[in-house]
């Protein structure tokens, strides 16, 4: 795999849009998307960026280019989930014990209603 593919792939995963990324990274979504389909050369210190707008370390992600990877290692395991499941673990992460049972609670009743998923 490429730099570029690898970068594009954590951002999918992540469910962020070129713009939510590119903004995170200082620079813009034309610009990162070139970056990810290997049309423009990109600095170190610009793949840093991206790399900590992707929430990764530049280690990570030559282990990864080099197919040494063998499992994520993610600084922030919640940035393996897309944009809403990070956002649903943040939220529940400030309720107290009897919020998060009635959060658990509303998800299952959501998740029986038909329509919903």
């Amino acid at each position: 795999m490429d730099i570029g593919g690898i970068l594009k792939a954590r951002r999918v995963r992540r469910d962020e849009t070129l713009e939510d990324v590119a903004f995170r990274a200082g620079t813009d979504a034309g610009n990162l998307s070139r970056i990810e389909r290997n049309r423009q050369d990109v600095s170190v210190q610009r793949l840093g960026r991206l790399c900590d707008a992707l929430e990764m370390s530049l280690t990570e992600l030559f282990e990864e280019l080099e197919g040494k990877a063998k499992t994520p290692h993610l600084r922030d395991p919640a940035s393996a989930f897309d944009k809403d499941t990070r956002q649903l673990i943040e939220l529940s992460d400030k309720l107290n014990t009897n919020g998060r049972r009635l959060l658990v609670d509303l998800a299952a009743r959501l998740a029986e209603t038909k329509g919903l998923y």
